[in-house]
């Protein structure tokens, strides 16, 4: 069983450097869809929770919808207030205010300062996964990726299983030296 999103965002946010490396390193066969399935949760949320608190606000009770005043354009409003929440959760860009309007905006916009740095440090992890010799990315990849297991992959490269879970361990610590001294500090 993998770490849920929510649980991954938390720990994540609330990690070290070489804390944040252990929970890619860990957890990267699903790292980058964990990621997506949580910011499309918490687009949803915060978009739910805006819809929500306007409504409170102006006292509707889902009734029939009334014109006062003025020509409006709800699809149009609506569109602009979608672009707003993914502009604050893709780019960071929390100019708009639209937080403002949710439950806990400050939580939210942990949240998503969170997914921003967890998709930054990912690309900087598999970057340097990527650049290592054929044989040992070859053995290391398909570990973390949950492929095989160690006894499975001493097998079928015809060696010792010590030599196997040593070299991943050199090759983990190799990871680690290559990727963390990139890693932000804090959040």
């Amino acid at each position: 069983m993998c770490i849920t999103e929510e649980k991954l965002v938390e720990a994540y946010g609330n990690s070290n450097p070489h804390e944040r490396f252990l929970l890619i390193y860990k957890n990267y066969s699903v790292f980058p869809q964990l990621v997506d399935c949580y910011e499309t949760g918490l687009f949803n949320r915060i978009l739910f929770e805006v819809e929500y608190n306007r409504r409170k606000k102006n006292d509707d009770d889902l009734g029939v919808r009334v014109q006062t005043s003025h020509r409006s354009d709800p699809t149009a409003a609506k569109a602009i207030e979608h672009i707003m929440i993914r502009d604050a959760i893709e780019e960071c860009n929390f100019s708009g205010n639209i937080l403002k309007e949710t439950d806990t905006p400050e939580k939210h916009k942990h949240d998503i300062l969170t997914i921003h740095m967890m998709r930054r440090e990912f690309e900087v992890f598999d970057s340097a996964l990527k650049a290592l010799p054929t044989k040992e990315h070859d053995i290391v990849f398909t570990f973390i990726n949950k492929e095989r297991k160690m006894l499975e992959i001493a097998e079928d490269r015809d060696l010792a299983y010590q030599t196997v879970k040593n070299l991943i361990g050199d090759i983990k610590k190799l990871l680690e030296s290559r990727t963390v001294p990139y890693f932000r500090e804090t959040l």
